[in-house]
């Protein structure tokens, strides 16, 4: 008969395998919350940008792009109606003062100037014979003149003559005769003497109307001369010496008066016209020196008008460029200009946070030593520059933080990063 042995396990064995399992889950548990911390989001490191605090010395400038634009320029217009006859020259053509640039039609200009000259010539010719008419009328005026006064003297001959015999006694000359003749002296006196009057009147009034008959005529040869101009100005001419900047005409094209015909300008003679964000001009002053960036050059400027409008956000700045122009320098070349707006020695500050703003307190997630934990702390910062900002408070030198968007987990106090 077989006798059955029953295997019973220790109690304690079963205890000490419950006790080694939960010393393994405890320890799993602590070594994940050292590694995970408080983490309630996970992100990728690949996906950031990370910058690392700095100390040292903190350029403050501002940035924009825009153009450059010629100093001065000559707008051209037409001074007449007309059609684009002949095109000389095309935009980007070097020109000189006076170099034709287009020639335009119109055949009633020829039809003013052939009419202007008739209406001078007849006019010229009304004049000399009016002239001829008045000149006529004074020397008529002075033939009365001279006659009267030669009736005066003779009469007064006569009168001198009758007084001398009456004063020798001489009774021959009665006393009306002697009264008769001393009428017709005061009477031939008084007569040359309104003969002299009209006269001076006379010729009072041919000189006022020769002046009138001169006004009109200058008035005609003034006409003529303007449609002379006229003609002149079908053929449209360069203003300045400089390069075409545009000429958009085409021929048989109807151009009115005052029409635009192009722009010419110094392409020697440019500023630099850069725009600024609206919040950032406050620190942009006269006299700033600017570093403009042709992507192929660098030209030295400064600051010598700011816009005092703000449009769509931006503020105009003009900068007068210094030195030699480069070859590629032209107007309308899109550029870049970095305003220098000063230095600060001995400064915190960091590659700007995609959502920092200057003098604002922002929250940012700061990366532990490890890497692999980001805490969300409020950072206070100060004046900003093209790519980096001032610290104040809130960080140290060295420290790391995240400076690309957080959107995604801006909620969260703290982040688990994996790479």
């Amino acid at each position: 008969m077989d006798i059955k042995i029953e295997n019973h396990k220790k109690p304690y064995l079963r205890y000490l395998s419950i006790t080694v399992v939960i010393v393994l889950m405890i320890a799993g548990i602590v070594m994940a919350k050292n590694h995970f911390g408080e983490a309630t989001a996970f992100v990728s490191v690949e996906q950031l940008r990370i910058s690392q605090v700095k100390n040292g010395n903190f350029q403050v400038n501002v940035r924009g792009v825009g153009l450059l634009k010629p100093q001065k320029v000559v707008w051209l217009s037409s001074r007449v109606a007309g059609r684009v006859e002949t095109i000389y020259l095309r935009a980007g053509a070097k020109v000189a003062k006076g170099q034709a640039i287009v020639k335009l039609n119109n055949p009633q200009l020829a039809q003013l100037a052939v009419g202007a000259q008739s209406a001078l010539d007849q006019l010229v010719a009304e004049n000399k014979a009016a002239e001829a008419s008045l000149d006529s009328q004074v020397l008529d005026a002075e033939a009365r003149v001279s006659r009267s006064k030669m009736d005066f003297n003779g009469n007064k001959l006569e009168l001198d003559a009758q007084n001398r015999l009456r004063q020798m006694g001489n009774s021959t000359v009665s006393d009306i005769e002697y009264q008769r003749s001393a009428f017709r002296v005061d009477s031939t006196k008084l007569d040359w003497q309104i003969q002299q009057k009209k006269l001076a009147k006379l010729k009072i009034n041919v000189a006022a109307l020769k002046q009138a008959h001169r006004v009109k005529q200058t008035h005609r040869q003034n006409e003529l001369q303007r449609a002379h101009n006229q003609i002149d100005n079908l053929i449209v001419r360069a203003g300045e010496d400089g390069v075409l900047q545009s000429m958009e005409l085409e021929l048989g094209q109807n151009i009115t008066m005052g029409g635009s015909i192009g722009k010419i300008a110094d392409p020697g003679l440019l500023l630099a016209q850069i725009n600024i964000q609206e919040l950032q001009i406050k620190d942009v002053e006269l006299g700033q020196s600017v570093q403009i960036d042709t992507r192929k050059s660098q030209i030295s400027g400064r600051v010598t008008r700011i816009d005092p409008q703000v449009i769509k956000g931006m503020v105009a700045v003009e900068v007068e460029l210094q030195g030699q122009m480069p070859s590629e320098a032209r107007p309308e070349l899109s550029i870049e200009g970095i305003i220098q707006i000063t230095n600060k020695d001995n400064t915190l500050y960091v590659k700007k946070p995609h959502y920092a703003l200057d003098h604002q307190t922002t929250r940012v997630f700061r990366i532990n030593k490890q890497g692999n934990l980001a805490d969300a702390i409020d950072v206070k910062f100060g004046q900003s520059s093209v790519n980096d900002i001032e610290i104040t408070a809130g960080l140290q030198p060295g420290d790391r933080i995240i400076v690309s968007k957080t959107d995604d987990f801006a909620q969260n106090a703290q982040i688990f990063l994996s790479n």
